[in-house]
């Protein structure tokens, strides 16, 4: 997401710094950016340990981001437990002509681990609570979140600006290309369901792979993104973390796109899948209710559950192509980068006159 805003913003005339760790930066190559990138060495152990991405940063990360804020006009932090975010506006705070600026994009994660919920809560009232008190507005992607924020930080403005995504990137497949790819992929005639996210529970890797392990010869399941390759199995295809490009690739080449998640403002591949004209299937998340109404056959929303999912994907392969042209024609009247960026840039521009 942040990719992409960022790509956009520079089209539209404007100079873009993205301050990303070592272990997470954005998967595309450096000449296919248009963007700067700076990149912070980190490490990211727990993950690995208990499925939850957190990056460490090196103590570089408070020269780095006081040398860059020294000559911006904006500082825009992405997520409230974040160390760029926090450490970055506390920098900005020290500038009052500077615009301050934090989007929120999951909120609390709700997990099954009871400790792990506790350490979360923990870290959202204190962390959580100073990080958004020092910007001057809030972003969020959807309803749940936004009423997260406004209880923990009443004082700080919140604002809506939904997310976007490239039509020219993410298309449906010409004539014959989807055959094409398919060939070079080496895939017969049995459906391909993709998954792109990180391979933790947030994500719900476990429900994808539970119900690809239980769906016979109903799909195979590709997953693309980094974390913990999934045991071996006939109906699993884990391809690790791919550039855009190859992503997009992806998409046309399947028949219907798979992200259980939890706790998510709204993904950012669930949009692309849908532009690229894949019928998706999610969690019922709540928000997802509202900025999906509307889409029919081409978003399923069902409960977090193997069976759930089974029985979405049931319904929903023998007419993928159909449910893939209203997903694509649904995404062209929902989502807009362009919109999204002319929101930032109005945001920015509202903050920094008040300066």
């Amino acid at each position: 997401m942040i990719d992409a805003v960022a790509t956009t913003l520079v089209r539209h005339g404007h100079e873009v710094t993205h301050v990303v760790t070592s272990c997470d930066q954005p998967p595309c190559d450096a000449t296919e950016r248009a963007y700067r990138l700076v990149t912070v060495p980190a490490i990211n152990p727990f993950e690995k340990i208990i499925g939850v991405p957190y990056a460490i940063f090196s103590p570089r990360l408070h020269r780095t981001m006081r040398e860059l804020i020294a000559n911006a006009d904006v500082f825009h932090g992405h997520g409230f437990l974040s160390q760029n975010a926090t450490i970055g506006l506390r920098l900005a705070n020290r500038r009052r002509d500077i615009a301050r600026v934090l989007t929120e994009h999951v909120g609390h994660v709700p997990y099954s681990n009871v400790l792990l919920n506790g350490i979360e809560d923990v870290a959202i009232r204190t962390i959580g609570r100073h990080t958004a008190s020092l910007a001057q507005t809030l972003v969020t992607y959807n309803s749940t979140v936004e009423q997260q924020l406004r209880a923990l930080v009443p004082q700080v403005p919140v604002v809506h600006i939904e997310n976007g995504v490239d039509f020219e990137h993410y298309r449906p497949p010409a004539a014959g290309e989807r055959e094409r790819l398919r060939a070079e992929l080496g895939w017969d005639a049995k459906p391909r369901v993709v998954f792109v996210g990180r391979l933790v529970e947030k994500k719900g890797i476990d429900v994808a792979l539970a119900a690809a392990r239980a769906a016979g010869d109903l799909f195979q399941l590709v997953i693309v993104g980094p974390g913990k390759r999934p045991a071996a199995h006939p109906n699993v295809l884990p391809l690790g973390a791919l550039p855009p490009h190859r992503v997009a690739e992806l998409y046309r080449a399947s028949d219907a796109f798979l992200l259980p998640s939890r706790g998510e403002g709204f993904p950012l591949a669930c949009q692309e899948a849908m532009a690229s004209a894949l019928p998706v299937v999610l969690s019922d998340d709540a928000p997802y209710r509202t900025i999906l109404a509307g889409a029919g056959r081409a978003a399923s929303l069902v409960p977090a559950k193997a069976a759930a999912v089974l029985e979405a994907l049931r319904a929903v392969l023998p007419v993928a192509r159909e449910a893939g042209v209203e997903a694509r024609a649904f995404a062209q009247r929902r989502f807009s980068w362009d919109r999204a960026a002319e929101e930032h840039v109005a945001l920015y521009r509202r903050l920094m006159d008040r300066a």
